[in-house]
């Protein structure tokens, strides 16, 4: 007999950050922080949080959350995106087949 067990990867902070939405959040922390690294912190220190701010910026625009894993969630955000197969979308959950064994007397 096989069973199919199903399970929502990551938790909801995770998946948010893979959203459109966290995207574009980590895209505005990383696009503040670079500014407010060369406008308002004084150097050398502006240039360390200007450098800084690459990081969210890059997460948001390659889909990667580099704290996901802290959470049990993914790195890549396309992990959580919905894939289209047979012209239905597919949800991305994790499936995992497993046999029950039995015995027989």
């Amino acid at each position: 007999m096989t069973t199919e067990i199903t399970t929502e990867t990551g938790n909801a902070f995770t998946r948010f950050m893979a959203s459109g939405y966290g995207r574009l959040a980590r895209l505005g922390l990383g696009v503040m922080l670079i500014a407010s690294g060369i406008a308002l912190v004084p150097r050398p220190a502006g240039l360390v949080v200007a450098a800084l701010g690459l990081v969210p910026l890059a997460a948001g625009t390659f889909n990667l959350c580099p704290v996901a894993p802290l959470w049990g969630g993914h790195f890549f955000g396309s992990q959580y995106c919905a894939v289209k197969k047979g012209g239905e979308l597919v949800s991305p959950v994790v499936r995992h087949d497993r046999k029950e064994h039995t015995t027989s007397d």
